[in-house]
This record gives C-alpha cells, structure tokens and sequence, in this order.
C-alpha cells in the first residue's frame, strides 16, 4: 500500500504530542530536555551530505529521544523487562572479558561467565541495532525520497538512537558505581550522584548549537569498535564524575561546567557520527522486492 504525503501532518502531530507523555514520566538517563537538547545538537553538527529533511527535522528528533525512558514503565512490565538493560552496561562486571560484536554473542558468553546479562547491562548494542535501524530506514528513503512517512521511520529511528549514544556517554552509566560507590557485595548505597548528573545539561540550560560549534563528525569504519571505543572512553571519567561528587549541585562550579560540557559535546559528536553512519550503510542495502512503499 503507497504512502500518500498528505498523510504527513498527522504524523507531525503524533509526533509533537509523544513529549506531553515523555515529559510525564519519571526521569532516567539525562533527563528528557537534556536528550532533546543534545540530540537538536547532533542535527545541527551535520554535514550537508546528510538528506534535507534529516536535517530540518531535529526537533522531531528531540521530542523521540526521551521515549526510551518512557518505555521503562511499571504499567507495561514486559517492555519495561526488555527496555531497563537497554540504557547501561556496568564494564567492571566483565573484569576484561571482550564484548563480542552481536547481542545474543554477549548473552551467551555472558552465561559462560555465570553473569546475569541484564545485571551487566546491553547498552553498546542497543546503538548498534538502532544505527542499522536508521539504515534500514535512510536505504527506504533512497528508493522511495519523497515518502513521508518513510522520512517518519527515519526521524522515529534516530530519536531512539541518540537517547541510546546519549546515555552511554554519561559516565555512569557504564560502571556498578552508578548510584554511588558499590560495597563488595555490588550494591549502590544510592547516593543521588547519578539523579544529579543526568539533571546537569538541562539545569545548566547547555545551548545546541555552541555544542555543535566547530564540531565536524567523521563516520567510523567499523561500527561495533567504535561503540566499544566510546563506551570505554566515558568509562574512564567516572573517577572524574567522583572527584566533583560534592559539586555536582553547584551550578556556577567551572569544574562541573567543564566536565557536562564535554561529555555533552562527546555524546553530540558521537550521535552525529552514527547518523552518517547508518547513512553510508544504507547506500549498500538491497532491499527485498515485496517491501512496497
């Protein structure tokens, strides 16, 4: 069945009226204006390679990327089980054990190592499925350039990839320190140190397009190692996060300032770099001839 482009304001408005729900639900990972703000950046850091509408539609893309959040939600116990890994991966837990490439890989070697893949968090491959997501999508928009709502799935798909990139660059997200020095049983003391850092870009009200300034994302050539590179550079920081525990509700602190700054223009540089990534995949996607749009 054809996709007919008058049906594209409709679209707009279900997309408009996801943030009255995202902004309903409780907050995790950077808080939803925080994603919106650093995924508007991401937009706003490509080059002029990437599709027009891709990038005229970045506040369509901000108001997506907090839905993964929404979806952890206690009224829908099965997406909420699926969904809560989705957003970390603690490395201390696999003691130099390798990631391997593929999600059902990781559980396996996982089980091997008696680990709990759910404790251990599966964040690196929640980036790589929703980049190859927006490929799948970016090849449909090659074959079809003036479909509106495959523009739709493309927006739709980049939205929950930068929640996903945004979130592996806030250090705590990537260590069993994520709420709090963890005891020798593993357990976080809940200090509130990870509630204050996912408020930060918000609270410091960071300004898109001075994150996106001078910024110039190049696609890596391979995807998983870039993740891995990623996930492993904002792991080293989290001593960093430690050392400003006291600061970290300080607004005016030059340190605290520093440090959201960079990992927020990390997160933004990597978003973007995904998003020409998926956009070079999708050149090469033979799509099948049943897929009618």
């Amino acid at each position: 069945m054809a996709r007919q482009s008058e049906n594209w304001a409709p679209i707009w408005a279900g997309l408009a009226g996801l943030v009255l729900l995202v902004c309903g639900a409780p907050a995790w990972g950077w808080w939803a204006e925080g994603h919106a703000l650093l995924t508007r950046a991401a937009v706003q850091a490509l080059p002029a390679e990437m599709p027009d509408f891709f990038r005229q539609g970045g506040e369509a893309m901000a108001l997506i990327s907090p839905e993964p959040d929404a979806e952890k939600n206690r009224a829908l116990p099965h997406l909420q089980n699926a969904e809560h890994p989705e957003h970390y991966l603690d490395l201390e837990l696999l003691k130099g054990q390798p990631l391997p490439e593929k999600r059902y890989d990781f559980v396996k070697s996982c089980a091997e190592a008696g680990l709990d893949p759910a404790q251990v968090g599966l964040v690196p491959y929640a980036v790589a499925e929703w980049t190859e997501k927006l490929a799948l999508a970016f090849a449909q928009h090659r074959r079809w350039p003036e479909n509106t709502l495959v523009q739709a799935e493309c927006l739709i798909a980049a939205g929950h990839l930068a929640h996903y990139t945004e979130d592996l660059c806030q250090p705590l997200h990537t260590t069993v320190h994520y709420a709090g020095r963890a005891g020798a049983d593993g357990k976080s003391p809940r200090s509130g140190i990870h509630e204050k850092m996912d408020a930060l870009p918000e609270r410091l009200a960071l300004d898109p397009q001075e994150l996106a300034k001078g910024l110039v994302p190049v696609a890596a050539d391979s995807l998983m190692p870039a993740i891995l590179a990623q996930l492993r550079a904002s792991n080293a920081l989290v001593d960093s996060v430690y050392a400003l525990e006291g600061e970290l509700g300080n607004l005016e602190s030059p340190r605290v300032r520093a440090l959201i700054t960079e990992r927020s223009r990390a997160a933004v540089s990597f978003t973007a770099a995904l998003y020409l990534r998926a956009w070079e995949i999708s050149a090469a996607i033979e799509l099948p001839d049943w897929l009618k749009r």
